[in-house]
């Protein structure tokens, strides 16, 4: 399994800049998809950021208010 951390890159002078855009328009077309790893409450906030730290979780976390 691999991850990618979207801050890091943003610092990379340009380097994802095509890369990046090309994945904002394959999502914004409908093309792909992101996978959802799971929802938390509000009140569950830290739960969600121990279990993304630990690994897990699988795809992006929804915070719910």
């Amino acid at each position: 399994m691999a991850g990618f951390w979207l801050v890091p890159a943003l610092n990379y002078a340009g380097g994802y800049r095509e890369p990046l855009a090309e994945l904002l328009r394959l999502t914004a077309a409908g093309t792909i998809s992101p996978i959802l790893g799971g929802e938390y409450a509000l009140d569950q906030a830290r739960h969600a950021h121990e279990d993304l730290l630990a690994r897990r979780t699988t795809g992006k976390l929804i915070i719910r208010p």
